[in-house]
C-alpha cells in the first residue's frame, strides 16, 4: 500500500551533498532529482531499525495546481534485500508544501524519512526518488550496502546533527523524539554561522551494566585526535534500557580548515569508558555570507539586538510562502543574529529582486500600520492577529462592510478584494467571539488556502 506523507520544507543550507545516481539524457526534458542521503542504526525494545534520510531538490520536480495550491509531488521506494528475499520494502508519495504560485513551489529543499525494521544481518539497500507527476522521467538511483548489528553491550545509535526543532505538542510524527519534532541536517553538514551544534542521539542497554547515574560527555575533536577542551560538554544521567541524548556543544576555538569529528562517550562514574561514538561533520559556507556584515544590505545590517530581530522577522510571517513559514517557526526562534539577518536579506532578493530595499520599507509601513490598527489585542503587534494577518499578505480591501454594533449576531466585517494574490473577487468574513470589537477573528473565506467554514 502506497503512503501519503506530508514533508518539511526549508531552504537548503548546503552547497555541497551526495549526488546519488543520476542518469541524463539530452532528449528529456524532465530533470533527476539531486539527493542527499543518510542511513542511521537505532533499536526500539531491543529490535534494530533502520532510519533513511532523504533531503532532494524541489526545483527537480514538477509543480501541478491542485485544489490546495501549487505543489510537487514525489514517489520515493526504499527496498533492503538479502541475496535471496527482500526484507523491507516502502514506498511513499512525498508532496511539497502547498504554495500560491509555480515558482514558489520549486523553492528549496524537500526531507522525508523512513524508518524500516531490519533483522541482523548484511543487505543491500536500494533507493529511488522519482518525479511523481512524470512518471517517464529519469529517477535518481542509489545502492549501498548495509550491515545491521546484533543488539548486545551499551551503544549508541548512530547520532544526526538537528537543524530546527519544537515541541511536539502531542501530536506525533515521523520526526518526533524525546517530546520534541525535528529536522536533521542531512550528511552531517551545517552551515559557517551556526554557533553551536545541535544533535541527537540514543544510547541502548545501559541499565545492564549500571543500575544509577553515568556520565555522558560530548566534545569536538580533529581528524588527528585533538581535542578542542572549549568544546566538552558533561551531563550525568540515570541508566535506562535507552537513554536520549538530544543537547548542543559551542564550537568555540574549533579549526575548521580540517575535517574535524563529534564525540560522544558514556562512562561510569569511575570513568570506566561504557560507548562512545564518532560523527563527522563538516562545516561549509553559507549561500548568504551572513556573518559578513558588510555582505548584507545596510537596511538589514541596522539590525543587531536580537529580539528586536525576532520580532520583526516573525512580523513577515503574513506574506511568507508556506516553506517560508516553516522556517520561521521551527528555525529562526533558535537562530542566530546572523542567521536571521540572512534570511530577511533572501526573503526580499527573493519576493522583490528588483529592489529588495523598497519592497522591505513599503512592507515596514504595512506593518506599522498593521500594529496601529488591528495589534491592541495582540500587545500591538499586528502580525499576530487575523486581520492583520489579511492585511499584510493580500493588502487592503477594497471595500469594507462594518457591522459591529446592532445586530442580533457577533460583531462581524466583511473584507472584499477585487484581487487577492492571483485571484479575483475574493472575500473574509471576521467576527468578534467576546461581542467586543476589538480583535476580530477569520471565521470563512471563499480563498484557496484560508479557513473555510461551509
Amino acid at each position: 500500500m502506497t503512503l501519503i506523507h506530508t514533508c518539511f520544507q526549508a531552504k537548503s543550507m548546503r552547497l555541497v551533498g551526495w549526488v546519488l545516481g543520476m542518469t541524463l539524457s539530452f532528449q528529456m526534458t524532465a530533470q533527476a532529482p539531486t539527493v542527499w542521503c543518510d542511513v542511521l542504526n537505532f533499536q526500539n525494545n531491543g529490535t534494530p531499525f533502520v532510519e533513511v534520510h532523504l533531503e532532494f531538490e524541489s526545483a527537480t520536480m514538477s509543480a501541478i495546481l491542485d485544489s490546495t495550491g501549487w505543489r510537487t509531488k514525489a514517489e520515493i521506494q526504499v527496498i533492503i534485500e538479502s541475496d535471496n528475499e527482500v526484507v523491507a520494502f516502502a514506498k511513499s508519495e512525498v508532496y511539497g508544501v502547498s504554495d500560491s504560485t509555480e515558482a514558489l513551489a520549486h523553492d528549496g529543499t524537500q526531507f522525508h524519512l523512513e524508518r524500516l525494521n531490519v533483522p541482523p544481518g548484511a543487505y543491500r539497500l536500494n533507493v529511488s526518488v522519482r518525479d511523481a507527476h512524470a512518471t517517464a522521467g529519469p529517477a535518481t538511483e542509489l545502492e549501498l550496502n548495509l550491515v545491521i548489528q546484533t543488539p548486545g553491550p551499551p551503544q549508541w545509535s548512530d547520532p544526526f546533527l538537528v537543524g530546527a526543532y519544537a515541541p511536539s505538542n502531542g501530536e506525533l510524527s515521523s520526526l518526533s523524539r524525546s517530546g520534541y519534532d525535528m529536522l536533521p541536517l542531512v550528511g552531517a553538514n551545517f552551515s559557517e554561522d551556526m554557533q553551536q551544534l545541535q544533535f541527537y542521539t540514543e544510547l541502548y542497554h545501559v541499565d545492564e551494566v549500571v543500575d544509577s547515574l553515568f556520565l555522558v560527555s560530548t566534545w569536538m575533536e580533529s581528524s588527528d585526535g585533538k581535542v578542542y577542551s572549549k568544546t566538552r560538554r558533561f551531563y550525568r544521567k540515570n541508566a535506562a534500557p535507552v537513554v536520549p541524548v538530544f543537547t548542543s556543544i559551542p564550537l568555540d576555538g574549533v579549526n575548521w580548515s580540517k575535517s574535524q569529528r563529534l564525540v560522544i562517550q558514556a562512562a561510569t562514574r569511575e570513568n570506566q569508558i561504557i560507548a562512545e561514538k564518532r560523527l563527522p561533520v563538516q562545516r561549509i559556507a553559507t549561500e548568504i555570507a551572513a556573518s559578513n556584515a558588510d555582505a548584507l544590505p545596510a537596511y538589514i545590517a541596522a539590525f543587531t539586538d536580537s529580539l528586536a530581530l525576532l520580532q520583526h522577522v516573525k512580523d513577515h510571517h503574513p506574506t511568507s510562502s508556506q516553506s517560508e513559514q516553516q522556517t520561521i517557526d521551527h528555525f529562526i526562534p533558535a537562530a542566530t543574529v546572523a542567521q536571521m539577518q540572512a534570511f530577511l536579506a533572501d526573503f526580499w532578493e527573493s519576493h522583490s529582486p528588483l529592489n529588495p530595499e523598497l519592497g522591505w520599507r513599503n512592507y515596514v509601513t504595512a506593518v506599522a500600520y498593521a500594529d496601529s490598527v488591528y495589534g491592541a489585542c495582540r500587545n500591538g503587534h499586528g502580525a499576530m492577529t487575523d486581520m492583520g494577518y489579511v492585511y499584510l499578505r493580500y493588502g487592503p480591501p477594497n471595500t469594507v462592510v462594518k457591522r459591529h454594533n446592532g445586530t442580533d449576531y457577533y460583531p462581524y466585517e466583511i473584507w472584499h478584494y477585487h484581487r487577492a494574490a492571483s485571484f479575483t473577487n475574493k472575500r473574509f468574513l471576521f467576527f468578534s467571539p467576546h461581542m467586543v470589537a476589538e480583535c476580530f477573528v477569520l471565521l470563512h473565506s471563499d480563498m484557496l488556502g484560508e479557513v473555510q467554514n461551509n
